[in-house]
């Protein structure tokens, strides 16, 4: 039981420190019997305030009675006057108590000397104090005797404080067992060490001309280094006994000084000694420590650092699957939704069932992109495409875009000019068009009536260019005290905005994003019942020249290209094949790589329109085998279509030679836009409106 384990041991060292007590005792009082009484070397309180701080309270009360009953007896023994007996037992008890007392106070529950910074506190805050009081009270209590009373105090500070500061921090090095831990050597080299102050304690003070006590500080210093604190406790109560016995049985060589002169000389020497290499053994140790709190810091570090680049490859891998199953069957919805849309027989009550399938599966869309777009900012995984284009033409294009919803709820749709909006200059377009787009989104949304403005300001900077978006509203506008959540991820001003209205609450948290990874600053100014105005900085470089835009081509420029299809899905090759015959295509269908490589290596196919995730072989290795073909047939253009649009798989399509990809759902608009650039054919811009309707 660990009750019993503690309860031997405090026993054990509580009879340990009695014996010590007494022995200690008696040798410090015989080497003083003709001192008037007070010793000139006092260890003994020392062993008993160690005692009192390192046992419990009650079983250090069975401690002081063994202490002093020793410390009577021996006193008794030597001859010491029968009166002064009590007095010199309770001068003992009174100053170890008070020494103990103040060292739990300074240590607190750990009751160690852990660092230098505890060990002076100790040395003088509990050793000088309690000892000099207790000096002054055996002035006062002892006059009587042969010595006058100051040197009895005196005497008696010298003595006690000099002996304490050797055998009380000595006491507690040596009873903790932590003190060593970072300092452990082989048997021999410890036996070398002992030996060595051994044989240097009991040199020092022998008669020659050599002054050998210098050599006492180096040896406990070494001890310090190569054994830790608790070798120089054990090195210093070594030095202590033998060095005083030397000095007191050895002949007297230095005449001028007195017996109890040369063993307070040598008392003040090992305590120097001792709080020298005590210093030097804490401070080593506790570098120690750092060194292997660090190392485990590091370690905990390098863990969590694992686990997150883990959880971020288990998240990514979980956005790419959910990304796909959810893609796959979006594709076919949107997909037949789109076709069904331009059958010019359908009743008017199932074209509006149709279109409301048709938003339903857009707004999901929507929410699949905003989620990945946010992965990709977390991660920091976009990368921005600059190139020259104006700040008019990427506003023109987005009001161009958001312009139906706004006429759908009766709306004014404004742009407004400042400074020069025509000056090309090097941005994404895409990337701007797409805060545009979410922030002249959110504005059409949340404005039952009025205008939508958007603003663009143009500042000329010299080496650069200031460009300044504005989208004000006149909507409801937002309160103060809810604009702190609007540009947080899963967030809306009002929870019930998203029952109201929809959305995943990412877009304004993307737009954030996307401006920041731009180097801008983006912000909100908005007063309930006033409306709302969301704004955007960015400065971009000049460039030397927008590109001109090309004149769109009519839906039949793709001409009777011939289209090998491939997807193991038997739903999208019908869907695939039904949209590419509504662009006037020639259709051949794949339901795997293998199917895929064998009917490319056939030549004639104009474009191949390649899934990635299929059985038997994928379509990253069958472009890789495509592209190993000899002639024609290994240089057609393959383009990817696929549910999985996770940056890591659109990065290994370009390197197994993809020539370009498109995610699911396929746009008809989209997909026709990518085959006629592949085919050399111009793209149709405006092929919502120029493809033709199905009877």
């Amino acid at each position: 039981m660990p009750i019993n384990r503690d309860l031997r041991r405090d026993a054990l060292l509580g009879l340990i420190l009695t014996i010590s007590f007494a022995a200690s005792a008696l040798f410090c009082v015989a080497l003083t019997r003709e001192s008037g009484g007070v010793a000139t070397l006092w260890l003994p309180s020392g062993l008993m305030a160690a005692g009192f701080v390192l046992l419990p309270l009650r079983r250090a009360a069975w401690l002081a009675a063994g202490c002093t009953v020793a410390g009577v007896t021996v006193n008794f023994a030597v001859g010491a006057p029968v009166d002064a007996l009590p007095l010199f037992a309770g001068l003992n008890l009174f100053e170890a108590g008070m020494a103990a007392l103040i060292i739990r106070r300074i240590c607190g529950q750990r009751r160690r000397i852990a660092d230098l910074a505890t060990l002076l506190r100790i040395a003088l805050f509990a050793i000088v104090p309690t000892t000099a009081l207790t000096a002054i009270l055996a002035g006062a209590l002892l006059g009587y005797l042969t010595q006058s009373t100051p040197q009895i105090v005196i005497g008696w500070f010298t003595a006690n404080a000099l002996g304490m500061a050797i055998s009380l921090p000595a006491v507690m090095l040596l009873a903790d067992r932590r003190a060593g831990h970072d300092s452990r050597r082989a048997l021999a080299e410890q036996i070398t060490i002992y030996g060595l102050v051994a044989l240097l304690s009991a040199v020092a003070y022998l008669p020659h001309s050599f002054p050998t006590p210098m050599l006492l500080t180096p040896a406990l210093v070494a001890a310090a280094f190569r054994l830790g604190p608790r070798g120089v406790a054990l090195s210093a109560l070594m030095m202590a006994i033998i060095a005083t016995t030397m000095v007191s049985l050895g002949p007297a060589y230095h005449g001028a000084l007195s017996q109890p002169q040369r063993i307070l000389n040598l008392q003040f020497i090992i305590a120097t000694a001792l709080f020298t290499s005590l210093s030097v053994a804490l401070i080593l140790s506790e570098q120690a420590r750092t060194r292997r709190m660090l190392a485990m810091r590091t370690r905990a570090a390098k863990r969590a650092q694992d686990r997150a680049q883990a959880a971020g490859a288990a998240k990514g891998e979980f956005l790419a699957t959910m990304s796909h199953e959810i893609r796959t069957p979006m594709n076919s919805i949107l997909g037949f939704t789109q076709t069904l849309r331009r059958h010019q027989d359908l009743p008017d009550e199932a074209r509006r069932q149709l279109e409301l399938i048709h938003r339903a599966g857009g707004s999901l869309l929507a929410v699949v992109n905003d989620i990945l777009d946010y992965s990709r900012l977390e991660t920091g995984e976009v990368e921005l495409a600059l190139a020259p284009r104006t700040s008019r033409a990427v506003a023109q294009d987005t009001l161009e875009i958001i312009s139906p919803s706004a006429e759908a709820k009766g709306l004014e749709l404004l742009l407004e000019e400042v400074g020069p909006t025509d000056l090309p200059v090097m941005v994404d377009d895409l990337r701007v068009r797409q805060i545009l787009l979410n922030l002249l989104g959110n504005a059409v949304k949340f404005t039952a009536a009025g205008q939508v403005r958007l603003k663009i300001t143009v500042r000329d900077q010299g080496p650069d260019v200031l460009l300044r978006f504005e989208v004000q509203d006149t909507g409801v506008g937002i309160p103060r005290e809810l604009m702190h959540r609007l540009f947080r991820r899963f967030s809306q001003a009002d929870s019930s905005v998203g029952r109201a209205f929809g959305g995943s609450g990412l877009g304004l948290a993307i737009c954030k994003g996307l401006v920041e990874a731009m180097g801008g600053l983006i912000g909100v100014k908005s007063q309930p019942g006033s409306g709302s105005v969301f704004w955007f900085e960015i400065v971009a470089e000049h460039a030397a020249a927008a590109p001109e835009e090309a004149e769109p081509a009519h839906a039949d420029a793709l001409g009777k290209i011939r289209v090998l299809l491939v997807d193991d899905h038997a739903m999208n090759r019908d869907l695939g094949a039904t949209v590419l015959d509504l662009l006037g295509c020639e259709v051949e269908l794949a339901c795997d790589g293998a199917e895929a490589l064998e009917a490319a290596s056939g030549g004639g196919f104009d474009v191949i329109l390649m899934d990635i995730h299929m059985p038997v072989m994928d379509g990253v290795e069958a472009t890789r085998r495509i592209r190993a073909l000899s002639g024609e047939a290994g240089q057609v253009p393959i383009i990817a279509m696929s549910a999985d649009v996770m940056p890591e798989m659109m990065e290994r399509c370009r390197r197994a030679g993809m020539s370009d990809t498109l995610g699911k759902p396929i746009q008809i608009e989209a997909l026709h836009a990518a085959l006629a650039r592949w085919t050399q054919a111009p793209a149709d811009q405006d092929a919502a409106t120029t493809l033709p309707a199905v009877a």
